[in-house]
């Protein structure tokens, strides 16, 4: 009897060593099984457990700090939201599928960045999403994520496993005027933004977004083709827009109209060049205004406004105008308080991106909110809420004005009605008028006067309303050296170029221009008269040759005037004009 007794106690202890032994862990053989079999129900149960066992049960900011440093406890954590919000089921049969599919999930759910970024990039924007936490993800992002994975093995780590997880999330989706009739596939859409990205064509700011702000740059609607073209255009047409990333005021050169029918082939907009060209009223040029912030990396988002349509763009230096210590900007329309974004008000949206701009603590807090999702007792799920909300309101918010908008030159439907009805000029004082930039006559070389734009002698001319300088710009030319920009709806502007002709006779003057509006022209004058007009064809706003123009110098040294015809009504004319140089060579006869 005594021998039996040992027996079943020592039989006993090797059970409850064993049992220890096999303990349930995060991870592991339970994790393969799950992924092999598709059965994710058992590995959800079983972690939910483990995190309910592991949690304390009165935690404190310091406790829960020290509980998500524990790799472990965070991946744990991390799977067990994965599998919850995707949906056990449609997981399992998503790793069923295809044995790539499984391949995919062993990495994904072993790689705690990696779901740390994707769990993190999906929680909605708005506060009381995050707090509901009722959101739910699809297999669909994880197919795409998939593909992208497939097609290039960098997109494993750093800002390209940040595009291939945001376009996972957002991929792109046509709608509004110049958007593509079909979007860009993912994997296409990140080719682009990847090549873009190691030519240096997006802006410095791209390389440190968040995968929620990627998804506001890589779901752009247009197609690949014209954000190449966009960013080729502004960077010849107005390169100054790259300074502190101000590209989103561009949109001043939608022309503010009801376009030409030719701008609306088959009943829309066709491209964003129909939409440069032809202009339009809130609508476009609110497309206009995502499209070309998202072409050079920017997040941009449409934004409503009672019967008004504008953007809403993340700025690369907060202290900017509008909204100056906010980094998300409204423009061209009201502020923030008349605005709707995201399915929710300006303000609420302005408060949601504050509170995800201290990335620790906003990780920190998702974190705690899923940890308490999982717990069974009501009370300790309550306690770690608490501490997630102590540490969201610390967070501070920054003050800006909410009624503050950006509204460069044509913003207004009608340019000058401000100052008609307060009965005073909103024209700024004129700036000092530049001269002398360049002292000596151009000689000929070679049979021909070949003349830097930007070397004339002397400029002026005429604003027309506030936002303007009365005379030339002279802007960094992207492809080196300068170039000169004749201002939009300017009553007058012009630039002289002091020449040293060698010989009397007829020349035919080219010009190397851009413009991105039919029917430009600029006058070439000697003294008072006008002795050749020069047609500016619409080039996009890329570089184009002129048609050559006759025109009869005399001998020795002289000055021409290059100008934009004097304006009448300079809302229907003179649309901007770039200026790299022009060449004059004298006529064979």
């Amino acid at each position: 009897m005594k021998n039996t007794l040992t027996f079943l106690f020592t039989g006993a202890l090797f059970c409850a060593a064993v049992t220890k032994v096999h303990a349930w862990q995060p991870g592991g053989i339970d994790l393969d099984a799950a992924i092999k079999s598709g059965d994710f129900g058992t590995y959800l149960t079983n972690a939910k457990a483990w995190l309910n066992e592991k949690a304390p049960a009165k935690p404190d900011e310091k406790s829960a700090a020290l509980l998500l440093k524990d790799p472990i406890f965070l991946s744990a954590l991390d799977q067990r939201q994965l599998i919850a919000k995707t949906g056990a089921d449609k997981l399992g049969a998503f790793a069923k599928a295809d044995p790539a599919n499984q391949a995919f999930l062993a990495w994904l759910l072993k790689n705690t960045p990696a779901m740390e970024l994707y769990l993190e990039g999906a929680v909605p924007i708005g506060l009381a999403a995050r707090e509901a936490n009722d959101y739910t993800l699809n297999t669909t992002s994880l197919e795409v994520w998939k593909n992208i994975l497939k097609s290039d093995p960098d997109a494993k780590d750093g800002l390209y496993l940040k595009m291939a997880i945001a376009l996972a999330l957002a991929p792109p989706a046509p709608g509004g005027a110049g958007s593509a009739d079909k979007a860009d596939d993912a994997v296409s859409r990140y080719q682009h933004y990847k090549t873009a990205h190691q030519n240096k064509e997006l802006m410095p700011s791209f390389d440190h977004l968040t995968v929620w702000e990627y998804t506001k740059v890589l779901t752009s609607g247009a197609s690949s083709a014209d954000l190449t073209w966009a960013r080729a255009m502004l960077n010849t047409f107005r390169p100054d827009l790259r300074i502190d990333e101000r590209v989103v005021e561009s949109t001043s050169l939608v022309w503010r109209r009801a376009a030409p029918p030719k701008f609306y082939p088959n009943g829309g907009y066709q491209n964003f060049k129909n939409v440069l060209s032809g202009g339009g009223k809130c609508g476009p040029r609110s497309s206009w205004s995502v499209m070309i912030c998202r072409a050079f990396g920017i997040p941009a988002i449409g934004v409503g406004q009672p019967a008004h349509a504008c953007v809403a763009y993340k700025s690369a230096n907060p202290m900017l105008q509008p909204q100056p210590g906010s980094a998300w900007k409204v423009g061209f329309g009201g502020g923030w308080q008349v605005s709707k974004l995201e399915g929710i008000s300006g303000p609420e949206f302005l408060a949601a991106v504050e509170k995800r701009s201290d990335a620790a603590k906003f990780s920190c807090v998702e974190h705690l909110r899923w940890l308490a999702g999982a717990l069974t007792a009501p009370d300790r799920a309550a306690a770690f809420m608490e501490v997630a909300h102590k540490i969201n309101d610390s967070i501070t918010a920054g003050k800006t004005d909410l009624t503050a908008s950006l509204k460069p030159e044509e913003a207004e439907a009608d340019p000058g009605v401000k100052a008609a009805v307060a009965g005073k000029s909103v024209q700024p004082a004129a700036s000092a008028t530049p001269a002398n930039i360049s002292a000596d006559p151009v000689k000929a070389a070679a049979g021909a006067l070949l003349v830097d734009a930007a070397s004339f002698a002397q400029t002026g001319g005429k604003i027309s309303w506030g936002g303007q300088t009365p005379h030339v710009l002279v802007h960094d030319s992207q492809t080196g050296g300068k170039q000169i920009y004749f201002q939009q709806q300017m009553k007058e502007q012009w630039a002289d170029f002091t020449l040293d002709v060698p010989t009397a006779g007829n020349y035919q003057i080219t010009m190397k221009a851009a413009c991105i509006n039919d029917d430009q022209l600029l006058e070439i004058c000697s003294g008072s008269n006008v002795i050749a007009t020069v047609s500016i064809a619409n080039s996009l706003g890329l570089w184009e040759d002129t048609k050559p123009v006759e025109l009869k110098l005399e001998r020795g040294k002289q000055t021409l005037r290059v100008q934009t015809p004097v304006s009448v009504d300079a809302e229907n004319h003179k649309r901007g004009i770039a200026l790299k140089s022009f060449e004059l060579k004298a006529k064979v006869n």
